[in-house]
């Protein structure tokens, strides 16, 4: 009988091992459509943890790392939520110390760094604007004056409303935060149907005008004073009138040097910080 010879068998090939995910350093965690961005979830647990005396005045916050293990987040995610806490005024870093907690939610003041042009836009992102009024006024000699413009008695573009931080607005276990200022907004009118926009919008006005109308925010000119609150914007806020306040009038200038927009805010002392960084 004759043997049958067998062909050789070719192996079988391994199966590809799974592509593992992981999250890269320099982003932070995506999160489920519709949902907070993962840093703000983690603010959120970090505030509420404040709040609840969890991490006391003087207290110190977890570590980046600390919180990574945690939570199960990259540094930079980690990184982000602090800087949250930071921005609200509960939080500051301490050199040999790490970050500490320096105020209670209800207590905190808004802090604002500032070294760049990007800083100043910066304060738009990290705070929410709601408007409570939108319409049109005609500016007098002096308002005109004090826009550097030639337009008293034009027809402008006019909203106000009340600022507060994006960590006040996105805790809503907790009653609403004070405002930290009055701000009233100064639009060209050659802006127009902006007010609908307004109403709409989900961005700062400045990347409004950008987006909707093309026309590039070019130069910033930031005027600080020293004032006192009124009636009416204490009642506002919440404060004592003839408490001290820092005005902060922000002139927004496209191509050619054309104003676009002023914005004019009023802070109370005990709710904002003012911080630049100058090198020689």
């Amino acid at each position: 009988m004759k043997k049958v010879r067998k062909e050789p068998t070719a192996p079988k090939p391994k199966k590809p091992a799974p592509a593992r995910s992981r999250t890269p350093a320099s982003a932070p965690e995506s999160a489920p459509a519709g949902s907070q961005p993962r840093y703000l979830q983690i603010a959120g647990e970090l505030k509420r943890a404040i709040a609840d005396g969890s991490y006391p005045i003087g207290a110190r916050l977890p570590t980046e790392l600390e919180l990574c293990e945690q939570f199960k987040i990259s540094r930079f995610t980690a990184r982000e939520a602090v800087r949250v806490l930071s921005v609200a005024g509960l939080v500051t870093r301490r050199p040999r110390v790490g970050t500490v907690v320096v105020a209670l939610p209800d207590e905190a003041r808004y802090m604002h760094d500032a070294s760049s042009v990007n800083d100043l836009f910066q304060y738009a992102i990290d705070t929410q604007l709601r408007l409570v009024f939108i319409g049109k006024l005609a500016l007098g000699k002096s308002l005109a004056k004090e826009f550097g413009v030639d337009a008293a008695g034009q027809e402008w573009i006019y909203a106000m409303g009340v600022r507060v931080t994006d960590s006040a607005v996105d805790d809503a276990s907790r009653p609403p935060a004070r405002a930290i200022c009055i701000t009233r907004i100064y639009l060209n009118p050659v802006l127009k149907g902006i007010e609908t926009r307004l109403r709409e919008r989900k961005s700062a006005v400045y990347a409004l005008i950008e987006r909707e109308y093309a026309m590039p925010i070019q130069r910033v000119e930031q005027e600080l004073q020293g004032v006192v609150l009124d009636a009416d914007d204490a009642a506002n806020l919440g404060a004592q009138p003839g408490t001290p306040a820092l005005r902060i009038i922000r002139r927004y200038f496209g191509e050619n040097g054309q104003l676009l927009e002023v914005a004019d805010n009023i802070h109370p002392s005990d709710r904002f910080s003012y911080r630049m960084h100058l090198r020689k």
